[in-house]
């Protein structure tokens, strides 16, 4: 059930790769398909061949995950992998191709990325074709003109079910359009009705709290309409009950006047001496009143210096507390960075002997390159075939080896002198032993070198060192790069770090700063109703000062006036 359930699977995703397949005209037209399971997910696999570029596609499509995998080979390096391949040698037999490339696909996870590979052997997942087409086989040579006909009615239907699809998924695709448009007019006309109905509400609750505003002002007015009136009548009867007490006494008096005319002098003088006694009264309790008033101001100044003392110590404590902070702080940072320091001199005593060793092995190892270059020149120059001497005619050997010494006596500076046979048997057995032995079994005889053999194993030995050299040098390229690498980390975290730092530091200075600034606000806020408190107080005084005055000179005008008459 689950292989049958995963063939329809991939019959379906089979037929939407061919609809997907006219967009991507790049990598040409599908010629193979087969489904197999990379890492527990099924995969349909696809072979393309692009007749105009040369070169064949595979692209596998995940049908969980829809990754996708492309693997390209050109005409004839697709050819080369079969070139051992007896069954497989025969380009005609595509199919078998594609079939054997697939088996051996794989998966596999190069430096955290995943790429399709070709494995030298099959993978364990064995591929299937698509439930649609079981009883596919695999075209040998040529076909008949059934085979053909048949080929022919597939790629027919191919182009049908193709269309089919392309139309029922614009379909799909319309009607989800469509019905995404209507969702989302819905939720606008639902949007706007709610919107509508907060703003009305917030209307009625601004109405209402426009009335209630409207109501308490009211009540507050007819409060203190109410206390005006209390007032003015509190004002009325008290002038009313001070008038009847001076009428009774202006009428006690001219009674009494009237009674003793004679003593109406005394009476007077009596009542001149009370007049004044009264003003000395008045103007004592009146130096009294300013008296008070200024000691009071003198207390409030006090107060004011006081606190004004107290505001400066409290802000002399704070700035020598900032400042012992600051110091504190300086302090620790030249500390870390004398620790840091430290610990660098430290790091560097540590590593020097490390990269002192380092540099003498280098060293050592240019050495021991430089003497084996040296050795192979060596080997070489006693390895080489010895010129061929003319022992016939008029100049032999010897007259030619007399001619040379005599030349000799004078060799110039840069000229090689020849090996004589006896070094060269004696190099010979030293360097190579084995040479010697097959050189003396060759058909030139013995005492006569196999030029081949010898060009063999030094061409051999050249390249086994020129791979170690070539190893030598990736391995060195890795550790720059990973020493590198791991440099940059280190910076990368320390400039993380000191950001972090200087962050935190520019905070708190922000936070300290808005802090003072809040209370030289507050204290330039205290010190204006300060003093509009006072002015407030000195204009009320001023006004009372002038209204009694008033009163006691309007007072004195009334009873001169009731005296008089």
């Amino acid at each position: 059930a689950d292989r049958r359930g995963a063939a329809r699977v991939v019959g379906r995703a089979c037929r939407a790769a061919m609809v997907g397949d006219d967009e991507d005209t790049d990598k040409g037209e599908l010629k193979y398909q087969e489904s197999k399971m990379f890492n527990s997910e099924w995969f349909l696999c696809n072979a393309y061949d692009n007749t105009k570029a040369r070169r064949i596609t595979f692209e596998i499509y995940g049908l969980d995950t829809q990754d996708t995998f492309t693997k390209v080979w050109d005409y004839a390096a697709f050819d080369g992998l079969f070139r051992f391949n007896a069954e497989l040698m025969n380009p005609n037999r595509k199919e078998g191709r594609f079939h054997y490339i697939i088996e051996r696909l794989s998966v596999v996870t190069v430096f955290k990325d995943r790429e399709l590979k070709l494995m030298p052997e099959p993978t364990e997942e064995t591929p299937m074709l698509p439930i649609y087409e079981t009883t596919r086989k695999i075209p040998t040579g040529r076909m008949d003109l059934k085979e053909r006909q048949r080929l022919r009615e597939q790629m027919d239907m191919l182009d049908i079910r193709r269309a089919e699809n392309i139309a029922k998924r614009r379909q799909a695709t319309k009607q989800k359009v469509l019905a995404h448009i209507m969702r989302l007019k819905e939720e606008d006309k639902k949007r706007k009705e709610e919107q509508e109905q907060k703003i009305e509400e917030e209307k009625k609750l601004r109405t209402k709290q426009k009335e209630e505003a409207e109501r308490k002002e009211r009540e507050e007015e007819a409060r203190l309409e109410a206390m005006r009136k209390a007032r003015r009548k509190a004002v009325e009867v008290k002038e009313e009950r001070t008038e009847e007490q001076d009428e009774e006494e202006y009428r006690q008096l001219r009674a009494r006047w009237r009674v003793k005319d004679a003593e109406r002098a005394k009476n007077l003088a009596d009542q001149a001496a009370k007049i004044a006694a009264e003003q000395k009264e008045r103007r004592a309790a009146a130096e009294k009143h300013q008296q008070h008033l200024a000691d009071v101001q003198a207390r409030r100044e006090v107060a004011w210096a006081a606190r004004d003392e107290r505001v400066r110590r409290k802000q002399n404590t704070k700035l020598k507390q900032i400042l012992e902070v600051k110091h504190e702080r300086e302090r620790q940072a030249k500390l870390r960075l004398e620790r840091n320091k430290e610990y660098l001199q430290l790091l560097h005593t540590e590593r020097q002997p490390i990269f002192a060793a380092q540099l003498v092995r280098t060293e050592e190892r240019k050495a021991a390159q430089q003497a084996e270059a040296q050795a192979f020149l060596n080997y070489k120059e006693k390895r080489a075939i010895p010129k061929k001497v003319n022992k016939k005619g008029a100049k032999s050997g010897k007259s030619r080896s007399s001619d040379k010494d005599e030349k000799g006596a004078k060799p110039k500076g840069k000229a090689k002198p020849k090996a004589t046979k006896s070094d060269k048997g004696e190099s010979e057995t030293d360097g190579a032993g084995t040479d010697t032995k097959s050189a003396s079994r060759s058909p030139r005889g013995p005492g006569k070198v196999d030029t081949e053999k010898a060009l063999d194993a030094v061409e051999a030995k050249m390249r086994k060192e020129m791979e170690e050299a070539k190893k030598r040098e990736m391995k060195q390229k890795k550790r720059d790069k990973k020493i590198q690498e791991k440099e940059q980390e280190r910076l990368d975290k320390e400039n993380a770090r000191m950001a972090e730092v200087r962050e935190a530091y520019r905070q708190n200075v922000t936070v300290k700063e808005e802090t003072a600034a809040e209370k030289r606000l507050i204290l330039a806020q205290k010190a204006k109703e300060a003093e509009t408190a006072a002015e407030r107080t000195k204009l009320d005084r001023a006004r009372l000062d002038r209204v009694r005055e008033q009163n006691i000179a309007r007072k004195e005008m009334q009873r001169l006036a009731a005296l008089c008459a």
